[in-house]
C-alpha cells in the first residue's frame, strides 16, 4: 500500500478543518495560488506557472472542471481544483483507477466535487454530450509517462482527447501534463533515444499539426495548455 495514504489517513479531520478555515479567507485566485503552493505543493514546482495561467484565465468565475488522473502527489492538482470550486463555484470531477485516492480525499467531496474510481477512457466515453460541452477546463494527467516506453501513455492521452474534442465548446481550455517542449526538462541524466520528444500529449500535438486551426497553444513548457477555437 502506498505509504503516502497510510501515513496521512489520521490527519483527515485536521485537514478538513485546516482547509475550510483557510479557504474562507481566500478572495482571489492569487491568494489561492499562494496558499496552495505554499501548503500542499512546492513553490518551485515545474508546473506552477501552468496552474497560475489556468487560474488567471478563469479569474474566480464559476467553472466546470474535469481531471483525469487524480493528483495525490506533485502539484496536488485535485486539491487545487476542489479548493477553486469550493471558493468560486462550479463543478469538479476527477477520475483515477486507484481507489485509495478517492478514499483519502473523501473529505473534499460534496454535491459538486466528486472523485471517481474508473479508467478515464471508460469514464469519458460514458459522459453525456451536454456534460462534455459544459466543461470549461479539462486537465489530462492519467497514465504515467515512461520516457523509455512512451507509446502507452501517449496513445491513452490521444484517446482521451479524441473522445472529448468534437464535443467541447469554443473557448474550452484543455491542459495536458508531462508534455515537455524540450527533452532537457526530463533532466540531464536522461538520453533521448527517439526522434521526437515523448509526452502524454505528444500524439495530441501531432494530431493538431495535421488538423490546424482547431486549438490555440496558450502555453507550452513541461505541460501544454490548449484553447478550443
Amino acid at each position: 500500500m502506498n505509504t503516502f495514504f497510510t501515513n496521512r489517513k489520521e490527519l483527515k479531520i485536521n485537514d478538513i478543518k485546516f482547509l475550510e478555515g483557510k479557504l474562507k479567507n481566500i478572495k482571489n485566485v492569487e491568494s489561492l495560488r499562494d496558499f496552495h503552493f505554499q501548503t500542499y505543493s512546492d513553490s518551485k514546482h515545474i508546473n506552477k506557472d501552468m496552474f497560475e495561467l489556468l487560474l488567471k484565465i478563469f479569474s474566480g468565475s464559476s467553472i466546470n472542471i474535469l481531471e483525469t488522473g487524480s493528483a495525490a502527489h506533485g502539484t496536488k492538482s485535485s486539491v487545487l481544483f476542489a479548493s477553486y470550486v469550493k471558493i468560486f463555484g462550479g463543478k469538479f470531477d476527477t477520475v483515477d483507477t486507484n481507489p485509495e485516492i478517492k478514499s483519502y480525499y473523501s473529505f473534499l467531496e460534496s454535491n459538486n466535487i466528486r472523485f471517481h474510481t474508473e479508467d478515464s477512457i471508460n469514464y469519458i466515453n460514458n459522459l453525456e454530450d451536454d456534460i462534455i460541452n459544459g466543461l470549461d477546463l479539462i486537465y489530462l494527467d492519467s497514465f504515467d509517462l515512461d520516457i523509455d516506453n512512451p507509446d502507452p501513455s501517449q496513445e491513452h492521452g490521444l484517446n482521451e482527447f479524441l473522445l472529448l474534442d468534437k464535443k467541447l465548446k469554443k473557448g474550452a481550455i484543455l491542459s495536458i501534463d508531462d508534455t515537455p517542449i524540450s527533452y532537457k526538462l526530463f533532466g540531464n541524466s536522461k538520453i533521448n533515444k527517439f526522434d521526437f520528444i515523448p509526452g502524454k500529449g505528444r500524439l495530441v500535438l501531432n494530431y493538431l499539426d495535421k488538423n490546424p486551426n482547431q486549438y490555440e497553444i496558450l502555453y507550452h513548457n513541461y505541460s501544454v495548455v490548449l484553447k478550443k477555437l
